[in-house]
């Protein structure tokens, strides 16, 4: 699966290193406004997805006047050690000592400006595991699910199953790690990918059977949240969907569950942060996230029409 993407024209983005609190550093990226910044909108990715897919969103924002960062989780993409084998790190770590440091690096850089996430898949389940989140003024969360084995349909369920009980166990004899080949495109340190397995087979509901604090901070999280679904998205069934929703129950939330049909083309778990889609989604996530960094109240059913889709797909080129 390839995941690069050029930034928006116009826009020049600066890599930078941040370290976590153990020590590791993480590679990150700063997308700076075109024109004064109206805040800091943090894009929290998707399991094995490097930050580079995410860079032609973040340039757009960039265009809006929203500063963005980006960065990699450990042992994906500009955060990757020398030798993924026998590398220590879980999605725990991704949250606690990861998601942490890049909050914790924006604070210290843009701490008298608002915050906002972006959160992809498991960018957006982090919120139960992040006390940091509850800085942010909104989130815009995309494909995010809680997707435990019995929230697929049987058929893909049994796909599933046999992934997380059987490739991943003989991926680990055979190498230490999860190679891309399996299926991910991007090679996994061992203890994400285990824990990552347990999370979706174990009963319970995915993290928050592991970590039964994440319920309370779900809930906790008392902002404005625009969250995206879609009827194609085959990794966030939408028993799954409904399963995060359902925890997210002290969010101002508003939920967009969106059909191929609506946008013209097939979205999955992956369309809205592609540039086939650049037209139809990101002036709507520019909109909502510059009202939510101005403490506004966002902008409820959001359609944007033809004409302004236009202009802002103009802006700043």
């Amino acid at each position: 699966m390839h995941f690069d993407a050029q930034a928006a024209p116009g826009v020049a983005p600066r890599q930078d290193s941040v370290p976590a609190g153990d020590g590791f550093v993480l590679g990150a990226t700063i997308f700076p406004p075109s024109r004064p910044g109206r805040g800091t909108v943090i894009v929290h990715g998707a399991t094995a997805v490097p930050q580079t897919f995410y860079r032609r969103f973040a340039g757009f924002l960039a265009t809006r006047g929203i500063r963005v960062v980006t960065y990699d989780y450990r042992g994906v993409g500009r955060s990757r050690p020398r030798r993924l084998a026998g590398f220590p790190a879980t999605m725990t770590d991704w949250a606690r000592r990861d998601a942490a440091a890049i909050h914790a690096w924006v604070r210290d850089h843009h701490g008298d400006e608002p915050l906002a996430l972006v959160g992809h898949s498991f960018g957006g389940q982090l919120i139960g595991l992040l006390d940091e989140a509850r800085d942010a003024s909104g989130a815009l969360l995309a494909a995010t699910q809680l997707p435990s084995l019995g929230h697929f349909p049987p058929l893909h369920r049994a796909v599933v199953g046999a992934f997380f009980k059987g490739i991943i166990p003989l991926a680990f004899r055979m190498t230490g790690y999860l190679p891309g080949w399996t299926g991910l495109g991007v090679d996994l340190p061992a203890g994400v990918a285990e824990e990552w397995a347990r999370w979706c087979t174990e009963p319970g509901g995915y993290l928050v059977a592991s970590h039964p604090d994440a319920r309370a901070r779900f809930a906790a999280f008392r902002r404005p949240v625009l969250f995206y679904s879609f009827t194609d998205d085959r990794l966030a069934p939408v028993r799954s969907v409904d399963a995060l929703l359902g925890v997210l129950r002290g969010a101002d939330l508003e939920h967009r569950r969106v059909t191929p049909d609506d946008v013209g083309a097939p979205i999955g778990h992956f369309g809205f942060f592609r540039q086939r889609h650049e037209g139809r989604f990101w002036p709507e996530a520019a909109t909502w996230l510059t009202a939510v960094l101005a403490g506004e109240r966002p902008p409820r059913d959001i359609w944007i029409t033809a004409e302004e889709i236009q202009r802002d797909l103009e802006y700043g080129r």
